[in-house]
């Protein structure tokens, strides 16, 4: 019995952040219906769960719930883009200026290995040019989480976690239009690390500002038909 009341949490977060990765990775597409009888197939894992799986994520805005009909995973749109990155923006400024006021070496030494990590880790996977390597992309989370490490609201750092997970759905849309040359993608974030160990907090939170602005119009440049309505 008391395993079991261990284990079962354990299990339903796992689920949730199964289901989570796979949305945002865009394995399950905007847009999909999420048939429980082929999730259940997919993750081995009873209707149950995964009904409770999908209402989790329905709360962090990555899955639809719909009247008499089930889930489907969110859709996307040049609007909500647009929306999510102006939120995104300002969230991530508010949590740059909390940690750089209470950030100390440790904090420093915590960006400049994540920085290091992110570095030396290929973006791209051997599978082809426009697929993202998953050591990359979790690199690039935490770098970013880095930046931010000691801000000391908790709730900036659970807003910035939604933020990030339905940004990240759009980010993989450029993937494929981020090796013509047109951006330099470790040199932003580099720049970002310097001026964050440089303390230079309002030099960061622009280049932060920028940074997202860009991936932005990347999507939207490389995909014009994105729906204007969400």
């Amino acid at each position: 019995m008391v395993a079991t009341s261990f284990s079962e949490p354990t299990l339903a977060t796992t689920l949730v952040d199964r289901v989570r990765a796979d949305i945002v990775s865009g394995a399950l597409r905007p847009g999909e219906k999420l048939r429980l009888e082929h999730l259940a197939a997919r993750y081995d894992m009873g209707k149950s769960p995964l009904r409770e799986a999908c209402c989790r994520l329905a709360s962090e805005g990555l899955v639809v719930i719909e009247d008499q009909r089930g889930f489907r995973v969110a859709p996307i749109s040049r609007r909500d883009l647009l929306d999510l990155t102006r939120t995104r923006q300002q969230i991530e400024a508010l949590a740059l200026r909390d940690s750089f006021a209470h950030g100390g070496l440790d904090w420093e030494a915590q960006v400049t290995g994540a920085l290091h990590k992110l570095e030396r880790t290929p973006l791209r996977t051997a599978e082809g040019p426009d697929t993202l390597s998953p050591a990359w992309a979790s690199a690039h989370r935490a770098l970013h989480d880095a930046l931010v490490a000691a801000c000391t609201s908790t709730w900036l750092h659970r807003f910035r976690s939604v933020l990030y997970d339905q940004s990240e759905r759009y980010r993989r849309l450029s993937v494929a239009y981020e090796r013509d040359g047109r951006r330099d993608i470790l040199g932003e974030h580099a720049a970002l690390a310097r001026a964050a160990l440089a303390r230079d907090v309002e030099r960061t939170c622009a280049l932060m500002t920028e940074h997202f602005a860009r991936t932005t119009d990347l999507v939207l440049e490389a995909y014009p038909s994105l729906d204007t309505e969400r």
